[in-house]
Order: C-alpha cells, then structure tokens, then sequence
C-alpha cells in the first residue's frame, strides 16, 4: 500500500524541485543557525551567495561522523532546547534533537514505510524492543497513525506471551530478538514480520534465518546517526527505497552520501557513510518515484 500517492508516486521533475527547495532552506538555516556549519562553510569560503541551486550540493565539504562525535551537541543545535520536544542519544553516540516539525517528518518518514508492508487497521502489531530507542517509538505512533493495534514489548518473552493472547498478526523487531523467538517458541511466529535493519552495518544474522526459512523478510532500515526508523525500506517489489525526498543521496567516489531535509534541529549536510551503494533513480515497478539503492555491505 503506498500512503500518499500524491508524494511518493509524484513525477520526477516535481520530486526534484521540490528537493532542490528542501535542500536550500536546509542549508541556510544550518549556515544562520548552526555554529558548527557556520563555521565549517566560512572556513570554506562557502556562503548562501554560492549556494543557489541543488546541483551547488557538489561545492559543499562532507561532514564525517568523526566531526560530528567530536564537537558540541550544541554546535549542532538550531533552536533552543525548550523548543525541543525530544532528545536523545543514538545507538552510534550522536546527540539528536528534535523539534515538532522534526517528529511530525519523522512520523511522516517511518508511516510510508510501514504501509509498504501492509499494515492498516486490521493490523495487530508487536515492536519488541527497548522503547527507550527513539526508532521504535516512530515505529508505534505510525503503526497507530495507519489504525493499526499496537502492542510493545521490551522483551522477546513478553512478545512471545501477547502474540498467544491477542493473535498478533505482524511482528516487528531484530534479527537477534527473532533468532530468540525462533529458539523459544517458533509456533508464536506472527504470520508477518518486518526485520529492522541497521542501516551501516551487514546483518549476517538476518541472512541466515532468512536461508533456514528460505523466505525474503520485510525490512525497514533504522539510521544509527539520524535517529530514525524508515530511511530505508523494501517495497512490493523487494527493492530498498531510500525516501530521497526527505533523504537527499549522492554517490561520492562510490560510496552513499546523504542530506537529510527534514531536520530542523540538528540539520546535518552532506553526511560521508563510507557504505559502497548504487542508486537508480527511476521509477520503480512498485509506481513508486522514490530512488531505489543497493548498499554493497
């Protein structure tokens, strides 16, 4: 099921204005409000004079995850911390911050992802998982935001026990939380499961349960730098989607680069993931205009 059609099956050039607009609020916004960036750019010679359009992306310096680990959260911070409605620490160490614009995106984001895979109101859903994860909660209120009933489970125990009361019918969770379930008491196996996804690292573990059931599981992609769930995720189709739209991709000397252009907070530009990817950015068969990618893990 596509969510907004309107959106993700929008024409390519519309999709790409309206990036190229994401894109250039994003950047000024982090050069006037992120001393960070301010920094960085004028150290570049780099200011909104030069910045006119989304191909000018090519003339802005990456930002590593090494600069971002070692500077002040602050540096990064746009708003005050009273306008933020949520902050938390990424699985990676990053700080995030995130303004109501910032989780009505992410809401947004996350709500696409899980129609993909069919969840709707007839949906009984399971996240197992520590809630404390800002990912599994834009997880919940999607997965509430489609209708769907959703019950969270901190533990794989806990998980195995509700799916026997309320006949769960979609299980959401980790490679390693499933092998759990699997050794524990596979007939609990919810008749659907999506599989969350780190989105920088190889997930031996998903691929050989994969290989013992002989199945293809549904994924949803979680960033460990961004703080978010559904930056990635498979279609009808079983092709990844990354949601360019609010997730600008390049390919940098082989390897995934990516703007985000719905952070309003912590804005990060041109993030270098050293992950080898190809893109495609037609149209895929599921009608979707959202790039497709293949990450080389």
């Amino acid at each position: 099921m596509i969510s907004n059609p309107k959106i993700e099956m929008m024409p390519l050039e519309m999709k790409k204005d309206i990036i190229s607009q994401r894109f250039l609020k994003t950047f000024c916004w982090a050069y006037e409000k992120s001393s960070f960036y301010r920094e960085k750019y004028t150290k570049a010679h780099i200011n909104p004079n030069k910045i006119k359009e989304l191909d000018d992306i090519k003339k802005l310096p990456l930002t590593t995850i090494d600069e971002l680990k070692q500077i002040d959260p602050l540096e990064l911070l746009t708003v005050p911390v009273s306008v933020t409605l949520r902050l938390n620490k990424t699985i990676s160490g990053l700080y995030r911050g995130f303004t109501s614009n910032d989780i009505a995106r992410n809401l947004d984001i996350t709500v696409r992802s899980l129609a993909s895979n069919e969840i709707n109101k007839a949906s009984t859903v399971i996240i197992c998982g520590k809630y404390s994860s800002q990912y599994l909660l834009d997880l919940h209120y999607a997965a509430e935001a489609l209708g769907a009933t959703v019950i969270p489970c901190n533990d794989v125990q806990s998980a195995i026990d509700i799916s026997n009361i309320f006949n769960a019918n979609t299980l959401i969770t980790t490679s390693k939380n499933l092998q759990e379930i699997l050794n524990k008491a596979p007939d609990t196996l919810p008749p659907k499961v999506i599989a969350l996804v780190n989105t920088f690292e190889k997930d031996i573990l998903l691929k050989e349960i994969e290989t013992k059931m002989n199945c293809t599981f549904s994924k949803i992609y979680m960033s460990r730098y961004f703080g978010l769930a559904g930056i990635f995720f498979t279609c009808e189709e079983n092709k990844l989607h990354i949601q360019d739209d609010y997730l600008y991709p390049e390919i940098v000397d082989d390897n995934l680069v990516i703007t985000p252009l719905s952070f309003e907070a912590m804005p990060i530009i041109r993030l270098q993931t050293n992950i080898p990817a190809k893109l495609n950015k037609d149209t895929c068969k599921c009608g979707r205009s959202l790039a497709t990618i293949e990450l080389e893990l």
